[in-house]
C-alpha cells in the first residue's frame, strides 16, 4: 500500500513539473511585437540575406538586402563596401 502512495506522488509530481515547463514555455514563446525587437536585429538579418544572395549569385535581391540594412541602420559600416561589391560582381557575371 505503501508503495503505491509513494508512485502516485511521484507521477503527480511529475505532472504538476510538465504542466509548470509547458505553461512556461507558451508564456516565452507568446508573440512579442516588432516595436519591442531591436531594429539592428533586422538589421543584421537583412544584412546576413544580403551576403547569401550575394553568395548565390542572386544580385538584385541582394542590393534591395542592402538598401534594407542601410535604412535601418545609417551607420553600419560595411553595406557601402557590399553595394560596391555587388555591383563589380554583377558586371563580372555579364560580362
Amino acid at each position: 500500500m505503501r508503495s503505491v502512495v509513494v508512485i502516485m506522488v511521484i507521477i503527480v509530481c511529475a505532472g504538476g513539473i510538465v504542466w509548470w515547463r509547458r505553461r512556461r514555455e507558451r508564456a516565452s514563446a507568446a508573440a512579442i511585437p516588432s516595436e519591442a525587437i531591436p531594429r539592428e536585429n533586422f538589421a543584421l538579418k537583412a544584412f546576413a540575406h544580403g551576403n547569401t544572395c550575394m553568395a548565390e549569385g542572386n544580385f538584385a535581391e541582394a542590393t534591395v538586402a542592402f538598401h534594407q540594412v542601410r535604412e535601418l541602420e545609417p551607420k553600419h559600416p560595411h553595406v557601402a563596401a557590399r553595394l560596391a561589391e555587388v555591383e563589380r560582381r554583377q558586371q563580372a557575371a555579364s560580362a
